[in-house]
């Protein structure tokens, strides 16, 4: 955020609209000479460094966006004391000194800093040089951490946003995806908060206690710090009463992704990638060995949030397949207060298909008053109870699909439709369109592994294929004809394979028996 004074804004017809900067010319012009300016103020004071950002205030230059930037600038300095003794030690001793005598004239304070000089064991000049060192305009620019001009401008953005929130009173947000940073920070800011699903997401209002009877800025600078977390997600829009300057009317503030895609959003993301993805070893570990295992379910790390009451909760991982989603919750630690709390939260949660992970270590009485499916684990959570679940639910899924399969009228569509084809025009499984058409006859087609293949198409296939020998040539003639299984059309029309030892090209095909085509 920045001192409410520096704040750029205008307001119109009930509405304030923060004024950015924006990544033209003149802009990163100015950002490349204060940055400049920085690097040339290594081992110069405050005050120096100061007037000379001054010089571009006189060009012209918002003061207030100067200074902005300037104070962003200075929270990647590092400002030091360049004194030989402590500066407060020095006055203090000075003072006390002096106030032995009335009246301090000029040659009696040349006096007291002799004396005092003497007792610290130190010069006069350097007493005197030490006297108001840590001034804030005497401090010495000792590092400087540059920043490129476009992430400058987008960190002032930021700010500038944080610092119109700064006396907002209540917020609106939705936002797709990071809830679970989303809500860890609500909780750490100590906001209170509602949650309603709109059909499309989910609507979070922030309320602080304080506000509804009194507008502090106190929560003005928790909803500001909030902001950072909304706008990592990939979407978000957000809505703000804000209070006027002279706190007798409210203002409304509205901002959404698309509007600051270019000037502020990117430069969050790109600090959020360095926060650990994962929370625990457990759940890293659980994700890697689940990812090992070819199950076709999608993994997903804190997905939506889930309704609980007015509250939300955001599973650690949910499983995804055919619409189907099962959630998982892993409890590796607790308080008291935490368990009573989780309980209540997953118990509120109906009619949807949730496991609980609990290390075994923190077993207790209260946790049978869970619902659900609860698996204890030691160490790490176990694949195989998992894996079985979602076996299960899956084999729900292919009886569901292949009994809606079964009222279709199927028809087939061309000389040569495979199972996959099949299942895709209908959205359902391959495994479901197998099972649904196990014992089902088509006129005019013969099935043969997971493909059906019109008789004409067969007798054609069955005709060049008399006319070959080798090994090779046959199965890129099967393949011509965008068949996939090769071998199994061999089969069905007689043919044998002759191996020639381990000599590929040198295999032959032989019809066995005068198989006749239906």
């Amino acid at each position: 955020m920045l001192p409410s004074n520096l704040l750029r804004a205008r307001v119109k017809q009930g509405r304030v609209y923060p004024i950015y900067a924006f990544l033209d010319e003149n802009t990163l012009s100015l950002t490349e000479r204060m940055v400049e300016a920085f690097r040339k103020g290594v081992g110069r004071r405050k005050g120096e460094l100061r007037e000379r950002l001054k010089v571009f205030e006189d060009e012209g230059f918002d003061y207030r966006l100067v200074r902005g930037l300037s104070k962003i600038l200075e929270r990647r300095c590092v400002f030091e004391v360049d004194a030989p003794i402590d500066p407060r030690e020095a006055r203090r001793t000075v003072f006390e000194e002096a106030s032995r005598v009335k009246a301090v004239s000029m040659d009696e304070r040349e006096k007291i800093i002799r004396s005092v000089a003497t007792k610290l064991n130190t010069h006069p000049e350097a007493l005197e040089k030490a006297l108001y060192s840590d001034v804030e305009e005497e401090l010495i620019l000792g590092e400087f951490d540059p920043l490129e001009q476009d992430k400058l401008i987008k960190y002032y953005n930021l700010s500038l946003t944080q610092t119109l929130l700064f006396k907002s009173m209540r917020m609106e947000f939705t936002a797709s995806g990071n809830w679970k940073n989303i809500f860890r920070a609500v909780k750490r800011l100590g906001l209170m908060y509602s949650v309603e699903h709109n059909g499309r997401g989910y609507t979070v209002s922030v309320d602080g206690p304080l506000s509804l009877f009194k507008m502090t800025d106190s929560y003005g600078t928790s909803l500001a710090k909030l902001l950072p977390q909304i706008i990592a997600s990939e979407s978000w829009k957000i809505r703000a009463d804000v209070l006027g300057r002279k706190k007798s009317r409210i203002y409304t503030f509205e901002l959404e992704s698309g509007e600051v895609k270019d000037i502020v959003e990117d430069v969050i993301r790109e600090d959020l990638l360095e926060q650990k993805l994962y929370d625990s070893t457990v759940e890293e570990r659980f994700a890697r060995s689940f990812h090992t295992h070819d199950s076709g379910w999608v993994l997903r790390r804190e997905p939506e949030p889930l309704l609980a009451g007015r509250h939300v909760m955001i599973p650690d991982f949910s499983f995804e397949k055919r619409g189907v989603k099962v959630y998982l919750e892993i409890m590796g630690f607790w308080t008291q207060e935490y368990l009573e709390r989780k309980i209540s939260k997953l118990n509120s949660i109906t009619n949807l298909d949730m496991i609980v992970a609990v290390d075994e270590s923190l077993a207790c009485s209260k946790l049978q008053k869970l619902k659900g499916r609860v698996i204890y684990y030691k160490k790490y959570v176990p694949i195989k109870p998992i894996l079985d679940h979602l076996k299960r639910v899956e084999e729900a899924i292919i009886e569901r699909e292949a009994e809606e399969l079964k009222m279709e009228r199927i028809r087939l569509k061309g000389d040569i439709v495979s199972l996959e084809e099949l299942a895709q025009e209908y959205s359902v499984t391959v495994e479901s369109a197998r099972r649904t058409l196990q014992t089902t006859d088509f006129e005019g087609y013969r099935r043969i592994g997971d493909c059906y293949i019109s008789d004409a198409k067969l007798t054609e296939l069955d005709e060049k294929l008399s006319s070959l020998e080798k090994l090779s040539d046959v199965l890129a003639t099967i393949e011509a004809y965008g068949i996939k299984n090769p071998y199994q059309i061999l089969g069905a029309l007689g043919y044998n394979i002759i191996w020639d030892g381990l000599d590929f090209e040198k295999s032959k095909i032989k019809k066995a028996v005068d198989k006749r085509l239906p």
